[in-house]
């Protein structure tokens, strides 16, 4: 009973110091279901939050309260990556109305080239303030492990540089094109000063990679509101978070779950993980599991999701990687 307690004061500690994060790109009823939400939909997400007392916060004062550790209860915070025109013409009018904020992490090229399918540079002058914020996603939007250091370095400094220039916008934050980064890139993001997002699902919390923050995508099925509601209840999981390379070298790979305490056999029971085809899981202690993919994984990016109710109701704690296999 004494452990028990201890887990749970614990896990209310990592709650209480929290955020779930956003992730959507287009909001329009005829781009591709992948990555769009509608903006019928979208409202429904805005309202929710409104009706449950939510904090939607801006990203950069969500990590500024993370370093501090005074998150509040219920933290929220939304973004969209590659700036369609879809978030000017149906995103930016619901936040204004609901007045609730988003970042937007944009490649600059595409808007430099002056694309008709992205936002210009003007319209993100005039939507930049209390309900948009605008953030780095590179020059050209590339496969990043494509690329060696120099290139990458240039394409995050040069972003970095039409932000300032276009924007006034210093602050160092960054979101990786596809999700797609290796423990290398993660290093030199963090020696280039910059705060990073991936494209998985998972709870920021103080224990997170600060340059492989994760993200629950917005889109498809996801983002309809049984799954909605799920995620903006989710708590980060009791565990200690490693730096794991998310590169495939053995296929299927393995991850390992090491929690704070021993879990009792309700929670053992009850923790769950899923990746294509299924998952074995082998404890090896009573805080301490091993999860490998019952056959090898086959798309280039694949991820390995694990769910336990949490002491909270309605709520669950989860933790997912994504692996990228370059075969």
């Amino acid at each position: 009973m004494f452990k028990f307690i201890i887990f749970m004061l614990f896990s209310s500690m990592l709650s209480a110091n929290s955020c779930v994060v956003l992730l959507y790109h287009r909001f329009s009823d005829s781009t591709p279901k992948s990555t769009s939400i509608s903006p019928a939909l979208f409202e429904r997400h805005l309202q929710h939050l409104q009706d449950n007392d939510f904090k939607v916060l801006k990203l950069n004062t969500m990590l500024e309260r993370l370093d501090n550790d005074n998150l509040p209860n219920k933290c929220v915070v939304l973004t969209a990556d590659d700036a369609y025109q879809s978030i000017a013409k149906n995103a930016y009018p619901l936040l204004k109305k609901y007045q609730m904020p988003m970042s937007v992490f944009v490649s600059t090229e595409p808007v430099d080239k002056k694309y008709p399918a992205m936002i210009t540079w003007q319209q993100m002058r005039s939507m930049q303030g209390d309900f948009m914020q605008f953030y780095n996603h590179t020059v050209t939007h590339p496969y990043l492990l494509d690329l060696n250091k120099t290139q990458i370095k240039t394409q995050i400094t040069q972003a970095q540089n039409r932000f300032n220039q276009e924007l006034n916008q210093h602050n160092k934050i960054f979101a990786y094109p596809y999700g797609e980064a290796s423990l290398k890139i993660f290093k030199q993001v963090k020696d280039l000063g910059y705060t990073a997002f991936g494209q998985y699902s998972g709870v920021v919390s103080k224990m997170s990679n600060r340059q492989n923050l994760p993200r629950f995508p917005m889109a498809g099925d996801y983002a309809k509101m049984v799954s909605f509601k799920t995620k903006v209840n989710t708590l980060p999981m009791p565990i200690k978070i490693k730096n794991i390379n998310p590169i495939v070298t053995q296929n299927p790979p393995t991850l390992k779950l090491d929690f704070f305490k021993s879990l009792s056999k309700h929670q053992k029971a009850h923790l769950n993980c899923f990746a294509n085809g299924g998952v074995d899981m082998t404890w090896q202690s009573g805080k301490s599991v091993k999860i490998v993919a019952k056959k090898p994984l086959t798309d280039r990016r694949s991820k390995y999701n694990c769910t336990m109710p949490s002491e909270q109701k309605g709520s669950y704690y989860w933790h997912s990687i994504q692996w990228i296999n370059l075969d």
